[in-house]
């Protein structure tokens, strides 16, 4: 043992210097220059031992109390600027319907207003979060009582939002009402709702390309009110075949004022009921224009005039052509051919969706139930419902085949505009503004498969997935030095092997 103090060890304490070489060692128990072992005092092993278990039992206590703190719930007239990402619960009146924002057939957000009585909060909801709201029928309405927790996002001019993260932490009370009788509707009432049930007296839809809304006269023993719905609710309505002239329905509607007139407005489609839906007895000829038909009169094509406009038919032909949407909100055309007459049948992503099997097939033979319509002086076949769409014949007289597959690889720059056909799987696609990237991988390589909304809706593309193997034709092009695959149509994709199969 070295008794042998260092210069300056005087005043340090003995269980700070090696009792065998007389260096300093601090908190070590063990001497770092000689390996001897140093002796401490007993409080000092008790604190380091009694800091490690104090801290553990704090984590514990910790994530205990996260996972039983209730979440503060609080006055809208009580946020400040230093509140901002707080998570809060408030408690109120849904001031203003649910307005659901779609994208590509799906429902990308989701926004309505919440009054407490102290102030009133805008509370946004998104994608996944807004689609199982959606989905489970959960979407607030006027006057509905309301309990959400969320996020605060408080902006430098003090604009207030509240993003709904976990859909059950939604709590709608549906408000009770009684029907109210139309006549008994007047400006008293204006940012209300109501029930209202009467006959459908007029149907008025919008054109292809308007944006204004389906406008519906409804008239009980009291007076009239006319209902108002935007196209996305008249797509969500699974008895379209209802809204003809002489039946019966039940609705709640927000009463508004549009140019000093009383509006009632439906903001969903669950919230519209038949009470006296017929299982069997045909609908009246006198249906509004996108009101779904019973089983239209078989007619030829070339006998189909702009005179018949309204008028519920069935016809029997060709697939000549296949035209996508131009627009996100335009319909898809199929123009279907008669001997040397054709004419354009329409409909929407909603009809897409459900005709599976039935899909139309340039050159397959198709029958076709639909309302006759004029639109830019051209004649049309308004359909409404996946079932009005029949495919007959499972090999079409004339279908694009597409041509050989080459590998990836073998596809340069020199083919720019050029059409080719690859084989392969699809990867994890990407979002663009307009559209979807789906990267494809064969043996030799990777191109990206570029699908443009106006020519592979939304509709389509739902049918496509990551590990799916795929028969692709396109016009080559390139983007910032890569080349991509650009599919003119819905039918240049053909699905050969779902993911996951085997």
């Amino acid at each position: 043992m070295n008794d042998t103090l260092l210069p300056g060890q005087e005043d340090q304490p003995k269980e700070t210097i090696c009792s065998s070489c007389g260096r300093f060692v601090g908190a070590l128990t063990r001497c770092p220059y000689c390996g001897a072992r140093v002796t401490k005092r007993l409080s000092v092993r008790f604190f380091r031992y009694a800091a490690l278990l104090l801290g553990t039992v704090g984590l514990a206590l910790l994530y205990m109390m996260a996972r039983t703190q209730q979440i503060p719930r609080i006055k809208i007239s009580d946020i400040k600027p230093t509140m901002n990402f707080a998570y809060v619960q408030i408690a109120g009146t849904v001031s203003g319907d649910a307005r659901a924002f779609k994208e590509a057939g799906r429902i990308r957000s989701l926004r309505f207003m919440v009054d407490d009585g102290t102030g009133e909060i805008t509370v946004n909801a998104y994608r996944s979060q807004a689609q199982a709201l959606a989905d489970e029928g959960r979407l607030p309405r006027l006057g509905d009582q309301v309990e959400v927790a969320g996020s605060l996002s408080v902006t430098a001019d003090g604009d207030v939002v509240m993003r709904l993260q976990v859909p059950e932490q939604l709590v709608i009370a549906s408000a009770e009402m009684e029907i109210t009788p139309l006549g008994e509707i007047g400006a008293d009432k204006v940012g209300t709702s109501v029930v209202v049930e009467g006959t459908i007296v007029d149907v008025n839809a919008p054109g292809p390309t308007s944006r204004a809304p389906w406008n519906m006269i409804v008239q009980d023993d009291s007076g009239r009110g006319q209902i108002t719905f935007w196209k996305d609710v008249h797509e969500e309505i699974p008895d379209k075949l209802m809204l003809a002239k002489g039946n019966k329905l039940r609705a709640r509607v927000s009463i508004m004022t549009y140019r000093d007139a009383i509006q009632l407005s439906l903001a969903n489609a669950a919230d519209l009921e038949f009470p006296d839906r017929p299982s069997k007895a045909p609908v009246s000829r006198t249906a509004g224009p996108g009101a779904a038909s019973g089983r239209g009169e078989e007619i030829e094509v070339g006998d189909i005039t702009a005179e018949m406009q309204g008028r519920a038919v069935r016809i029997t032909g060709r697939v000549k052509e296949i035209n996508p949407p131009t627009l996100p909100k335009a319909p898809h055309e199929v123009v279907v051919e008669q001997g040397e007459h054709s004419i354009a049948v329409v409909y929407w992503d909603t009809v897409v969706r459900n005709l599976r099997e039935n899909t139309p097939i340039v050159g397959a033979q198709i029958s076709v139930e639909g309302t006759v319509g004029v639109y830019e002086g051209k004649l049309q076949l308004k359909v409404n419902h996946s079932r009005q769409v029949k495919l007959l014949d499972a090999v079409p007289g004339r279908v694009e085949e597409p041509g050989a597959p080459i590998q990836v690889s073998a596809i340069t720059k020199a083919m720019l505009k050029q059409t080719c056909t690859v084989r392969g799987k699809l990867g994890e696609p990407r979002s663009i503004r307009g559209g979807v990237i789906f990267p494809l991988t064969d043996d030799s390589g990777e191109i990206q498969v570029v699908l443009w909304d106006r020519r592979v809706p939304g509709a389509e593309r739902d049918r496509l997935a990551a590990g799916a193997v795929v028969l692709v034709s396109g016009e080559v092009d390139e983007y910032r030095g890569a080349l991509q695959l650009v599919p003119a149509k819905p039918q240049h994709i053909r699905v050969e092997k779902e993911a996951g199969a085997k």
